[in-house]
């Protein structure tokens, strides 16, 4: 691909983790703080808008690249591109549903595991911020690390999961809780699936345990 074109690229990805930090956040104060749902319910769903449109700009991106270069195409860069636009676009759609789960008026303010949930929310935010510099780095270390930290949450995540779901937790709102580790597990799995796509093999993006 022209650099013109990996550049064009790179900077709407980019332009779609930061939407997806700015919705995560906001989906996240509304579970953790006493942010008003009314007051950011506009502004988050039109931010997931706008990463969904992004990530049809990249696709036509591609598309134009393609017809221009049919004879000269980088197909497993494609298809990187590809998987990377729509393991983020992914993010919004589970951010909203995080929301979702304050609406129906639970919230975790005055639990006993808040502390635990905000180190959490920030452990994640930092994965998506660190997935956004290993797009401007060429560095394989780099994207193994956030493929480390991510796999470790991904794992915390499970053992909470399986302990609500086992009844081996006391907690406030069980229900709500399992949906919202279970979201949080989604998100942080699409963030690896995206990392994957920047030094895997094209067989084995998404793949990594296998």
């Amino acid at each position: 691909m022209s650099k013109e074109s990996l550049d064009n690229i790179d900077a709407k990805l980019s332009e779609m983790l930061t939407n997806s930090m700015h919705i995560f956040d906001t989906a996240m104060n509304c579970l953790l703080g006493d942010t008003n749902l009314d007051s950011v319910r506009d502004d988050l769903y039109s931010t997931d808008k706008a990463i969904n449109e992004l990530h049809r700009e990249v696709r036509r991106e591609m598309i134009v690249h393609s017809a221009v270069n049919s004879r000269n195409l980088d197909i497993p860069l494609l298809l990187s591109y590809m998987t990377m636009s729509k393991d983020i676009e992914r993010i919004g759609d589970y951010c909203k549903n995080l929301f979702e789960i304050a609406e129906t008026g639970n919230t975790f303010v005055k639990g006993d595991d808040l502390d635990s949930y905000i180190e959490l929310r920030n452990d994640i935010g930092k994965l998506i911020v660190y997935l956004q510099s290993c797009l401007a780095l060429d560095d394989e270390s780099k994207v193994q690390d956030l493929i480390t930290l991510g796999s470790s949450i991904s794992s915390d995540l499970d053992n909470r999961i399986t302990n609500l779901l086992e009844n081996k937790d006391e907690i406030q709102f069980p229900v709500a809780s399992t949906l919202f580790f279970r979201y949080l597990k989604r998100i942080v799995s699409h963030i690896i699936n995206a990392s994957t796509a920047l030094i895997m093999p094209t067989d084995q993006i998404d793949y990594l345990d296998e």
